[in-house]
């Protein structure tokens, strides 16, 4: 049986192919901190699903299933995009939700830094595979960090949670970005496969 030389093991007609997303890795200080956030701050809280902390990044662009044929021509792509962008820096922001503010369909952190430098990375990785068939969502970009998923408590979620938070003030310096790809069933959920050195 042929080997996926990305993981090692035996891949069959049906697991040709892996789900893979861009992200900004967060260094694991930071996810430390963010972890006890949840722990301590948010613990009262009822979610469906809570996101693993080694997990916590921030997106940039989900590519969704891919071929393992086609990952090399992927990388590819996004080693052109990440030489185009010298490194900045980022920090992690305050709390925030989709869906309804009582009732959150998502939880998240938001992103602070040289969101401008973000946002044109982003453009770049866009640009660079959508050549390749890969299609940028409708909507605006929002570059966030998920905490958790679906909200099942009975009460809303008090509005403390969404006051300023200054525990993981400090920015770090963002240079590179990762290819992640997903792992179903596994903790952590998320292993990175690529990573691509800005280099500008």
């Amino acid at each position: 049986m042929e080997k996926d030389k990305l993981s090692n093991e035996p891949i069959s007609s049906t697991t040709q192919s892996q789900r893979l997303f861009t992200a900004i890795a967060i260094p694991d200080e930071h996810k430390q901190k963010l972890r006890q956030w949840a722990e301590q701050d948010l613990d009262h809280l009822s979610f469906r699903k809570w996101s693993d902390f080694r997990d916590y990044h921030v997106t940039l662009q989900f590519l969704g299933d891919v071929a393992t044929s086609d990952i090399p021509q992927l990388e590819q792509a996004l080693y052109q995009a990440a030489a185009e962008h010298a490194p900045f820096t980022l920090g992690i922001g305050g709390a925030g939700f989709f869906g309804r503010e009582q009732f959150p369909r998502v939880l998240w952190r938001g992103v602070t830094g040289q969101r401008e430098s973000l946002d044109q990375l982003y453009q770049s990785i866009v640009r660079a595979t959508e050549p390749l068939g890969f299609k940028p969502e409708e909507r605006p970009y929002r570059p966030h960090i998920t905490v958790a998923r679906s909200y099942t408590g009975q009460q809303p979620v008090p509005t403390s949670v969404w006051q300023p938070n200054d525990r993981i003030a400090e920015l770090w310096e963002v240079e590179k970005f990762v290819l992640y790809a997903t792992r179903m069933g596994q903790k952590p959920m998320y292993q990175i496969i690529q990573t691509f050195p800005l280099l500008r």
